[in-house]
């Protein structure tokens, strides 16, 4: 039997703030959803999480979303967790696996005896249909972060091998977050196997069953019984409810009248408040996030310049943000924070704020006042429309003229995507403390349209990918985040974001990824 450290399950409650998250609802309809509608319902141990995100759909090869990672981990398991010692990788599904002295093929030995919630086996079908489906489907979110995938065979019923068109060194990492599907309703079904209604739910074989849901409001799911890792620390909850509040004082009021066990995204004004009601704590917890920057370094624009760059790096005071307006933090030193694949503690150091600097270095360029485009979401990380304006004051006071617009998270992704800006805030974590997925999406391949390339650390990042020695790829890791670090783009790092979450006494089982990815899939609830 697996044993987990108790003081572990505690410290680890934790939740990503959602990046790139959606928006909608208020939320007031679903918590009016939420009351006891029967005898049965009121005997059932209820575990009612709230957050600030509605849940949109329920493909999880078609997400990149916090939200509905930690959704995923109640119904579906992967082939590894990152659970292990000092945050390292484990099995699970799969119980070893091995890789080809040329990196290009990596073999999983299967766990017997685990079964969908249909009824399927899991086997080394699910494995192939699992990744063929992202090949087959290049459109699908994650399909995306697979870009070495050339191929999938089950070499036996419960022996699978995944092949490389190079090597890949965080191809472990990846696989955190790839549910493993049902073969047989997949090919029966297809996309339609993820439309949720009445008569077809979500199918894996993780230790929750989907039961209800409607859009905008709550989600619920039943204890797995027959869950084949339940071990010593089977939960005695019986529905667990994910329920989208949108409105920051609902959720503060629902956790401290005990209708919600746990909430998300607390306000970082309400903090100190929960803190002092009875039967409520309150965790503060920091993690890989990164509030970032983005520069549009194309189209004859302004960030061209590396000066404009610089000028704006030095015209941030960011341990003013996140001493006095984000609410909390870690200011940021390297582009990767301290536990990330590639920090590098003897060469990181804070930015000098010198708005003196920032003007001379912003002289130094052609800008002539010309409007600087600066756009910033919604509802994504806490006090994000303060820590907004807070930039806008600081380039200011250095010289830049900026026009700021803060729009819903759905309309700041379209005109990111479109390139449509000079200047963007938002965040992202390092998931599972690799870099690899970032650096591939964000820099390499230049998803948010930043037009800045600089071929010296684009080959480093390819180079990376392909090193399987560990520490040769730290160290090019290293490079790569020097060059970026000295360049000041595509992005400029600003904080370490702290994750604010609340919840009642007597919870336990939680768990937390380094990227802040919360992992509620064990969760216990005493006794009221």
């Amino acid at each position: 039997m697996k044993k987990r450290n108790l003081k572990k399950q505690v410290l680890c409650m934790a939740l990503c703030l959602s990046m790139a998250l959606m928006s909608g609802c208020t939320g007031e309809g679903a918590a009016a959803s939420g009351t006891n509608g029967s005898q049965k319902a009121a005997a059932e141990n209820r575990f009612v999480f709230a957050g600030p995100n509605n849940i949109t759909q329920w493909d999880p090869l078609n997400e990149n979303k916090t939200n509905a990672y930690m959704l995923s981990k109640l119904t579906y398991n992967t082939l590894v967790n990152p659970y292990g010692e000092n945050n390292s990788i484990q099995p699970e599904l799969a119980t070893e696996w091995s890789v080809s002295g040329d990196g290009l093929e990596w073999t999983f030995k299967l766990r017997e005896g685990v079964k969908f919630h249909n009824g399927e086996e899991f086997n080394a079908d699910s494995v192939v249909a699992t990744l063929k489906r992202l090949l087959d489907n290049p459109t699908l979110v994650q399909a995306a972060f697979w870009p070495s995938l050339e191929g999938v065979e089950a070499k036996d019923t419960y022996t699978a091998v995944i092949k490389l068109k190079e090597p890949w060194g965080a191809l472990l990492n990846q696989l955190i977050d790839t549910p493993m599907l049902p073969p047989k309703a997949l090919a029966e079904k297809g996309d339609a196997l993820f439309e949720f209604n009445e008569s077809n739910k979500p199918i894996g074989t993780g230790p929750w069953i989907a039961d209800k849901w409607t859009p905008g409001q709550d989600a619920e799911f039943v204890r797995n019984e027959d869950y084949w890792d339940w071990g010593d620390d089977k939960s005695n909850v019986d529905r667990v409810i994910y329920r989208p509040v949108i409105e920051d004082t609902t959720r503060v009021s629902g956790i401290q009248t005990g209708d919600l066990d746990m909430i998300d995204a607390v306000p970082v004004e309400q903090a100190d408040m929960l803190s002092s009601v009875k039967g409520v704590k309150v965790e503060k917890i920091l993690g890989s996030a990164i509030v970032h920057l983005g520069f549009r370094c194309t189209d004859g624009r302004i960030f061209e310049d590396l000066n404009a760059r610089q000028a704006v790096n030095h015209a941030l005071n960011r341990e003013l943000l996140v001493q006095s307006i984000a609410g909390g933090g870690a200011a940021s030193d390297w582009p990767c924070p301290e536990g990330v694949l590639g920090y590098d503690k003897e060469n990181a150091k804070v930015p000098e704020y010198n708005a003196a600097m920032a003007k001379d270095l912003l002289s130094k360029t052609s800008y002539a006042g010309e409007e600087i485009s600066f756009i910033a979401p919604t509802g994504v990380f806490a006090r994000n429309k303060e820590v907004a304006q807070a930039v806008l004051a600081m380039l200011s006071e250095a010289g830049f003229k900026v026009n700021l617009e803060i729009m819903e998270n759905a309309a700041f992704q379209e005109r990111r995507a479109a390139g449509n800006y000079d200047l963007y805030i938002q965040r992202y974590p390092y998931p599972a403390g690799d870099p690899d997925s970032v650096i591939t999406q964000r820099w390499l391949n230049d998803a948010h349209k930043s037009g800045y390339v600089n071929d010296e650390m684009n080959t480093k990042i390819l180079e990376q990918k392909q090193e399987s020695d560990p520490a040769k790829r730290e160290q090019l890791l290293k490079e790569v985040f020097a060059i970026e670090w000295a360049e000041a783009a595509p992005h400029l790092a600003l904080y370490q974001q702290v994750t604010t979450l609340a919840y009642r006494d007597g919870i336990t089982g939680l768990r937390l990824r380094i990227d802040n990815v919360f992992d509620y899939s064990r969760v216990s609830k005493a006794a009221n």
